[in-house]
């Protein structure tokens, strides 16, 4: 048979076709599929795979993830850059797979999703809020190049009851949240946020958010800070996508159908820590808090 008509036959490139032939041939070029399989396993018994990885190295990855909440990527991206290790992000995702889901300290559980599919999200509608300014007159310059622009959310407790305000600054990660006793009320919602980015020394150049009612008092916020809010289109959570994946990771902590009642303004602080202690891969697995030091010094 030609090649082509093989790797048709079996559903492979025509390459794939020709590398195995010429990989596994004997001098006289003839292919044999016996002694093509015992090559391939004398290959695979000297390639060490994961047993090259130290025992150290896998209990300092299982550490991470552990104490900090930390996805294998950025596992993975933090030792590589900061304590000379060098472990995959699949390596530790298979390690995570060979660990059974019955022990008593499960490491799935430290996990963002736990090892579940997330499920999509349903959008509601809101009514249209006055004097609101659409992203499509957002500055150019303002994509995320420069520490101060900021995108802004909500996230509700069970019932919908209870809500916090979050904060993400795009360049850095940088993320604020509080807990507002007064629910998703426009305007105490709006005075939150001005004395969160006040207190953090920041520059806040342009706020990006939905069209939540919530944010209805966002003339109150532009006028505090100095700065234009803006709102992206409807149903179009791509066009604040740094505050949606912020609150994605709230949500490890702070999981959906919690009742907020039974968090406490220091729980939230210490959620805020570790998520701003957290490496990020798009800023070369750098912490938040550590970009921000260098910006208020």
């Amino acid at each position: 048979m030609t090649q082509s008509f093989i790797a048709a036959a079996i559903g492979v490139s025509v390459s794939t076709v020709s590398r195995e032939i010429k990989r596994n041939s004997n001098e006289k070029g003839v292919y044999n599929s016996h002694v093509a399989i015992l090559r391939t396993r004398r290959r695979k018994s000297c390639n060490p795979g994961n047993r090259s990885v130290k025992a150290h190295v896998r209990s300092r990855v299982f550490e991470l993830i552990r104490s900090e909440q930390w996805s294998p990527e950025e596992v993975s991206g933090w030792l590589k850059k900061e304590e000379g290790m060098k472990v995959s992000k699949s390596t530790i995702y298979n390690w995570i797979a060979a660990c059974s889901p019955h022990h008593k300290d499960n490491i799935r559980r430290h996990l963002r999703h736990g090892g579940r599919k997330g499920k999509a999200s349903r959008m509601s509608g809101d009514g249209p809020i006055p004097g609101r300014i659409p992203i499509d007159n957002r500055p150019v310059e303002a994509d995320g190049r420069y520490i101060g622009d900021w995108e802004m959310d909500t996230i509700v407790g069970k019932d919908g009851k209870g809500a916090i305000v979050t904060l993400v600054d795009r360049k850095s990660c940088y993320m604020l949240m509080e807990k507002l006793g007064t629910g998703k009320q426009a305007v105490p919602l709006a005075h939150a946020v001005v004395r969160l980015l006040r207190g953090v020394g920041l520059p806040v150049r342009t706020i990006t958010t939905d069209n939540g009612s919530e944010f209805a008092a966002h003339e109150i916020i532009a006028r505090e800070l100095g700065t234009t809010v803006y709102f992206a289109h409807p149903y179009s959570s791509w066009e604040k996508g740094a505050i949606e994946n912020m609150n994605g990771l709230i949500r490890q902590y702070i999981p959906k159908k919690s009742d907020f009642r039974g968090i406490s303004n220091q729980f939230i602080v210490h959620v805020m820590q570790k998520l701003n202690n957290r490496p990020r891969k798009k800023n070369q697995f750098t912490k938040p808090i550590d970009m921000v030091k260098k910006t208020i010094s």
